[in-house]
């Protein structure tokens, strides 16, 4: 086999590319959190610009914190900008409640639109199909919550006796999708704000390029759970980190996590997923992951609180008041 010659006219191996790689991602990485710290010196009170940053920087896994630190340092005169796409184009759409999505999104700094034009093209509105969802993932998670290990009631009712129900721990289930449906469902005037979105995601985190929105019902995005943890995982108030053992995640919570809730979860903070019906794949780990990412980024930037709060306002009043305010600014890119 013929040697690999380095840039410098030496030997390399695959391993020593591989470690130059590494270091050069952290140097960039360096380089990154330097600009954010340069930025913060001059920033003004009220901006979050420094902290959005530093929390997409330090909370996401290695590949896509390498895709920030490009970010950031190409577009180092425009930093603002940037964390305010991070925010309008990511943290809400993946956030906001009952299907209500930006309708005025912006374009990544530098984003060539032919991605966002070539995912527009391929995207197809999906129905959310709720019956069929759920009757599959609970075939496939043997009637329980994956969470709790609680029994569907609906199934219980039906399906087991006196006796058994007697000594069944129930409650009601729904179909939690990790993705949110929302993504993948609007009207032809939203196809290009979703589009838009869906290449933000793509491009800081490339290691699920191969999920479409087409997949958006498809079993690998959803989980059966109570539906008192289905809004606190929406929420990104609970989420489910991987582990190095394969189906097995730990359950992180986060300050505002109810603490009612934490009776019925396991112990020891760790859950295990199993297949009881094999037509149904079980919870991709990689969407799994990309949700405990940004559940992570929202929390440490302070965004989790502040769109919780838009959320509200926005859904108490319909008219907004134009004071100037970056609550109302931000509130605006709820409106649909």
């Amino acid at each position: 086999m013929a040697d690999m010659l380095s840039p410098v006219g030496g030997i390399s191996s695959p391993d020593g590319m591989m470690s130059s790689l590494s270091s050069l991602g952290a140097l960039s990485t360096s380089l990154a959190q330097g600009l954010v710290k340069d930025y913060a010196q001059n920033e003004l009170p009220s901006e979050s610009t420094s902290r959005i940053l530093d929390a997409f920087l330090n909370h996401l896994p290695p590949d896509s914190s390498a895709v920030i630190a490009e970010d950031i340092i190409s577009k180092k005169d425009s930093l603002k900008e940037l964390a305010d796409h991070y925010v309008s184009s990511l943290l809400i759409p993946l956030r906001a409640s009952g299907g209500k999505t930006p309708k005025a999104i912006s374009a990544r700094p530098g984003m060539e639109l032919e991605d966002i034009d070539d995912i527009a093209a391929e995207i197809t509105p999906q129905r959310r199909d709720q019956t069929r969802i759920k009757a599959d993932c609970l075939a496939r998670d043997g009637n329980r919550c994956l969470i709790t290990g609680a029994y569907d009631i609906n199934v219980a009712v039906r399906t087991l006796s006196p006796a058994e129900k007697e000594n069944t721990i129930t409650s009601a289930t729904e179909a939690a999708h990790i993705m949110p449906f929302s993504l993948a469902a609007f009207g032809e005037q939203q196809r290009q704000s979703k589009a838009t979105i869906w290449e933000v995601i793509y491009h800081m985190f490339p290691g699920i390029r191969n999920f479409s929105p087409d997949d958006i019902n498809d079993p690998r995005n959803i989980l059966t759970l109570n539906p008192l943890l289905h809004a606190e995982f929406g929420k990104f108030n609970m989420c489910l980190e991987p582990t190095t053992t394969p189906n097995r995640y730990h359950i992180k919570k986060y300050y505002n996590f109810p603490s009612f809730y934490e009776h019925g979860l396991p112990s020891d903070g760790f859950v295990t997923f199993t297949a009881y019906d094999g037509r149904y794949p079980l919870p991709d780990p990689n969407l799994l992951s990309v949700h405990a990412a940004i559940g992570a980024v929202l929390h440490a930037s302070g965004m989790a609180e502040n769109i919780e709060r838009i959320l509200e306002d926005f859904n108490e009043l319909r008219c907004l008041a134009p004071n100037g305010s970056t609550e109302i600014g931000m509130m605006m890119l709820m409106a649909f």
